[in-house]
C-alpha cells in the first residue's frame, strides 16, 4: 500500500511540474497568465535583457486566442504585428523578425484570451526572444 502512495505521490508531482521548453539560443522575456475574457496585458522587458532580432511566443495549460501584438522598441518606437490566431495548449508559433535587425526591447504588448475549457484552467503565454 505504501508503495502504491509513494508512486501516486511521485506521479502527481511530475504532472505538476511545468517545462519551459526553450528554442535554442533563446531568452525568456515574460510570461503571463491568461484570463478567460478578453485582455490586454503588457510584458515589461527593459533594456538591460539586450538586443533581439526575433520572437517567439508559446502557450502552456490552455488554448488562446491572441488578437493583437505590439512590440515597443528601447527608443520608443513601436511595431505591430497583426494576429488572430488561436493557440492550441502545447504549442508554439512561428519565429516572428522584428523590423530593423536586432533591437532593444521594452515592452511587448497583447490582447488575448483563454479559449479553452474552464476545467483545464487559465492559460500560461511565454515570450522568448532570439538574438
Amino acid at each position: 500500500m505504501k508503495k502504491m502512495l509513494v508512486l501516486a505521490a511521485l506521479a502527481l508531482s511530475v504532472t505538476a511540474c511545468v517545462t519551459v521548453m526553450q528554442p535554442a539560443g533563446s531568452v525568456v522575456l515574460g510570461e503571463r497568465m491568461v484570463n478567460f475574457k478578453a485582455d490586454h496585458d503588457e510584458i515589461g522587458v527593459g533594456n538591460y535583457e539586450g538586443f533581439f532580432k526575433s520572437l517567439s511566443i508559446q502557450v502552456e495549460k490552455n488554448d488562446v486566442e491572441i488578437f493583437n501584438l505590439v512590440v515597443v522598441y528601447g527608443n520608443g518606437e513601436k511595431e505591430k504585428i497583426e494576429t488572430r490566431l488561436v493557440f492550441k495548449e502545447g504549442s508554439r508559433s512561428r519565429v516572428i523578425d522584428l523590423h530593423g535587425g536586432k533591437r532593444r526591447i521594452k515592452s511587448i504588448q497583447f490582447t488575448y484570451k483563454t479559449v479553452g475549457t474552464w476545467k483545464e484552467g487559465r492559460a500560461r503565454v511565454v515570450v522568448f526572444g532570439m538574438r
